[in-house]
């Protein structure tokens, strides 16, 4: 998976977290879909974990184009014949999918050439491609899949952790001690170190990260041609479909454009390029773990820092918070 990059996860310590815990793993969507869960009853957990993993095999199957069985593969064969009849989870898909595209002007792309070719009719729940046309989700698809998956451990978990290659979807559940979760945000220079700690509130949170790599570039839809305007965007939302694809648009359109229109979409923003810069909604939870990277926050600023926020780093780390300098 294009977007596939190792997002370190640390929990915070927690004496009074339950103990009972479960884990499962499967390859789907081209990388490892994992979960995590904890509660106070492990047979439960077990069967709810396993109910998570069959959620996303089922998302894999509905949008694997290779696979002759799938809905999108049926799709793309049908571009320019007309209206094929699709099922409620590939519509929601590809409704978040159009959205998103109209919104980024076309840097996230389902089509990777032009959205607008695609017709969607709600009411009689079918889709209409041009000739030529070919969808591809997997800009999005894992996204929903962790969404749909997340239910299964509701009323079982009171804590999990849910991920595809870079994308996470952590559900910070009572009781904690301490600040909660910290998420690792992995260097795109050096993938084995973390650039980065964000601290998640109780709560449901998505985090994702799109990184330039050598191996499998971004391209921008628009025009084709390789995505170099940012090293690594990370995005956290509410939604796991939500972050991921924002994290591919804002990789497109880079962080100028990524800090102005994140927070009117309800998302948080932590942007590499030749520096390092965030929203101010990570103000007081992010936490610069190298030396380069807090001169990258810091060195390039113009005008007055400001001062670091009161909320204290996570346990076993030495790095403070910091304040965004997106406004300098």
């Amino acid at each position: 998976m294009r977007r596939a990059l190792f997002l370190g996860l640390a929990l915070t310590a927690c004496r009074s977290h339950p103990t009972p815990y479960a884990a499962r793993a499967q390859r789907v969507f081209g990388a490892v879909f994992s979960v995590a869960a904890w509660g106070s009853d492990s047979a439960r957990l077990n069967l709810s974990a396993a109910g998570a993993v069959d959620t996303v095999r089922q998302v894999d199957a509905l949008v694997a184009p290779e696979q002759a069985q799938s809905e999108i593969h049926r799709i793309n064969q049908a571009a320019g014949r007309g209206p094929q009849a699709i099922s409620p989870s590939l519509m929601s898909m590809l409704l978040e999918a159009v959205m998103i595209a109209r919104a980024s002007s076309g840097a996230f792309d389902p089509t990777g050439r032009d959205y607008r070719g695609i017709t969607l009719d709600t009411l009689h729940q079918v889709v209409r491609l041009r000739a030529g046309q070919s969808l591809d989700l997997s800009g999005i698809a894992p996204g929903y899949a962790l969404d749909h998956a997340l239910p299964a451990l509701e009323g079982v978990a009171d804590s999990a952790i849910l991920g595809i290659g870079g994308l996470l979807l952590v559900r910070a559940g009572a009781p904690v001690v301490g600040p909660g979760r910290v998420v690792g945000i992995s260097d795109p220079s050096n993938s084995l170190d973390a650039v980065a700690k964000v601290e998640l509130p109780l709560g449901t949170w998505a985090i994702a990260t799109t990184a330039i790599t050598d191996a499998d570039p971004v391209k921008d839809p628009r025009t084709g041609r390789e995505a170099d305007r940012v090293r690594s965007i990370t995005t956290v939302a509410s939604s796991a479909m939500t972050a991921i694809a924002w994290s591919r648009a804002f990789f497109v359109l880079g962080c100028d454009s990524a800090l102005a229109q994140a927070p009117g979409l309800e998302v948080n923003v932590l942007c590499v390029d030749d520096r390092i810069r965030w929203t101010e909604g990570l103000n007081g939870r992010l936490m610069l773990l190298t030396d380069s990277a807090r001169a990258a926050a810091s060195g390039l600023a113009q005008g007055p820092a400001r001062a670091p926020a009161p909320t204290p780093a996570a346990s076993g780390s030495s790095s403070r918070p910091v304040h965004s300098d997106s406004s300098h």
